[in-house]
């Protein structure tokens, strides 16, 4: 198999489109540190190859994306992170560190990313193959160290090109795959389906959404709908319950879709709920929701 990532002399990932060829490229293998020289003739696919001409390496591709995400983070020094547990936050927001530092030993644990803001430390922890155990979470709490873990299955489920753009933005702007280890969310007193109870049911056209699937016929039987907008170039998912109320989430960070279902809060009355990462609405103002969430949609129509 061709290698078509390798490390750069600053120890950054690479491919082989961002580096000049030949031995010019000042890189060195993934997985075995030899140098590397960059082949890039008109006849085979560019790739990387051992100075030495030795066979290939075999590069795990969850290991790239664990070092990958590491990288990013530490250039750009800042990441999208939820609502911080227990405190009166309701909306994602964008920290911005003062120093990284990667698998610095602390005690008896080694931190993927230890950063700092504000003189305080914050733990990062990158998950694509292995999650933080119980050991670790115990030790963690000791410590009274806040904590988040970034999970990035899903790039390797979508076979995402490593590195790119993509990848990128996903891994600082994602915030559904991202959890708050310590301080940890407490359970909420009541379930989501009782904070809508008691609400009369809104009139709701499944026809936008619903249809013969299966994926749609169980979303009746558990008594809500769920439909997909594209409002300003994102994904915003929203459930209408047959209770009456309706659920609004952005599936990934947009400033100013989050200020506008805040301000529909403010307007016709509603909560953030850090449990579900969603603004939810009750009826009658539920119905107005959804109908300039339609009206707002861009996307294609088939």
């Amino acid at each position: 198999m061709l290698m078509n990532i390798a490390i750069n002399d600053l120890d950054q990932l690479v491919n082989i489109g961002q580096v000049e060829r030949g031995l010019a490229c000042n890189c060195y293998c993934f997985e075995c540190s030899e140098p590397v020289v960059a082949r890039k003739g008109e006849k085979n696919e560019h790739h990387f190859a051992h100075s030495s001409n030795k066979e290939s390496c075999h590069i795990n591709p969850e290991s790239i994306l664990h070092k990958f995400a590491k990288q990013v983070i530490m250039e750009k020094k800042c990441v999208v992170l939820p609502p911080l547990p227990e405190t009166d936050e309701t909306e994602a927001k964008n920290w911005q560190f003062s120093s990284l530092v990667a698998e610095q030993a602390v005690g008896s644990i080694r931190p993927d990313l230890l950063a700092s803001i504000d003189n305080e430390m914050l733990f990062i922890e990158v998950a694509v193959t292995s999650f933080v155990d119980t050991h670790k979470l115990n030790f963690i709490k000791q410590l009274n160290i806040k904590t988040i873990e970034i999970d990035l299955r899903e790039l390797i489920k979508r076979n995402v090109c490593i590195p790119s753009d993509e990848a990128e933005q996903f891994i600082l702007e994602q915030v559904d795959n991202k959890k708050w280890l310590y301080p940890e969310a407490k359970k909420p007193d009541e379930p989501l389906a009782d904070w809508l109870s008691t609400m009369p049911l809104p009139e709701i056209n499944t026809n936008h959404v619903a249809d013969d699937s299966e994926e749609a016929q169980s979303q009746l039987i558990n008594n809500y709908v769920k439909h997909r907008f594209i409002i300003n170039n994102v994904w915003v998912d929203a459930w209408v319950f047959n209770d009456g109320g309706i659920s609004v989430k952005t599936v990934s960070y947009n400033p100013e879709i989050i200020a506008l279902l805040k301000q529909w809060s403010k307007e016709g009355g509603g909560r953030y709920t850090p449990k579900f990462k969603a603004w939810k609405y009750c009826n009658p103002f539920s119905h107005t929701v959804l109908l300039r969430l339609r009206e707002m949609d861009t996307t294609p129509k088939l």
